[in-house]
């Protein structure tokens, strides 16, 4: 799986990288691959938009929460080494990954249900792992996933928004930099996120992975939150006929109104998962 939305960068160097490819680029910032002049080693540097911290409590959380970061260690989620703050721009250094997102994957797969519903079993294992630690995904989305040459689904940019509960409370422009597709509609309440809202935005993906649309096709802001918070939309299976019925309640259950109505964790809706298909016999 190649990529070809990646091309030469804008600079050459950063800090002590050198710069030869822009990996992607969206609302947090820009990713380049970066080669480290005094080791060798390759990595992955984002290099956030100067507007991306909304306030001096933002930053702070965050290089709070990625000293946090660099402990994990997880087959499914992207390594984060280290965060640099000063003159040449704020940025963070992550293990490099050679493959495309799941966004490119879904553009350009033809349809494969056992391998579809591997890559969903990875995000569930990732998904678990940061939820076992206390961390909130919080932007999960197709483009937060990124594939190694093997296949391997890793997931990225978990927790940029912000981590803590005062954050929460304090910075009311947290919403507008969530992508809106995948909010989950606790965040519109303005009530307080948790690991279930993560499965929120997973539901909003597998239903574009399954039923080969987006559930809510509207085009704007108002009505696209006012759909997360009152429209249940169509059944996958009633839209894609290659979608199996169980799997397409279970599409359901993650996009449930009320945290409570999801799943325990998505170690148990990975179970679910498994059992797409089998012989009940």
């Amino acid at each position: 799986m190649s990529n070809p939305d990646q091309y030469v960068p804008d600079r050459s160097k950063l800090y002590h990288f050198k710069l030869d490819l822009v990996l992607g680029q969206g609302g947090t910032g820009r990713v380049y691959r970066g080669i480290d002049t005094t080791k060798g080693d390759v990595y992955a540097i984002k290099l956030f938009h100067e507007n991306f911290f909304r306030n001096r409590l933002h930053l702070r959380d965050l290089t709070k929460s990625i000293k946090k970061y660099k402990k994990l260690d997880h087959q499914n989620i992207v390594k984060i080494f280290d965060f640099i703050d000063d003159k040449e721009g704020r940025c963070m250094v992550m293990e490099y990954i050679d493959g495309p997102s799941l966004r490119w994957y879904m553009q350009n797969r033809p349809w494969d249900l056992r391998e579809r519903l591997t890559i969903c079993a990875q995000i569930c294992n990732g998904l678990q792992y940061l939820h076992e630690n206390k961390i909130i995904h919080h932007d999960f989305k197709p483009a937060n996933v990124l594939f190694t040459r093997q296949g391997v689904a890793k997931l990225v940019d978990y927790s940029l928004y912000g981590s803590s509960l005062l954050l929460e409370l304090f910075d009311k422009g947290a919403g507008e930099q969530v992508t809106p597709m995948f909010v989950p509609p606790e965040f519109i309440r303005r009530e307080h996120t948790t690991a279930k809202s993560d499965q929120y935005s997973l539901g909003i993906t597998m239903y574009m992975m399954f039923a080969e649309r987006v559930p809510f096709g509207v085009d704007n802001l108002q009505k696209l939150n006012y759909c997360h918070l009152k429209v249940v939309p169509d059944h996958p299976s009633k839209i894609n006929p290659k979608c199996p019925m169980e799997l397409g309640d279970i599409i359901m259950r993650l996009l449930s109104k009320q945290p409570k109505d999801r799943f325990k964790d998505c170690d148990e809706l990975r179970i679910a998962l498994s059992g797409i298909g089998r012989s009940r016999i």
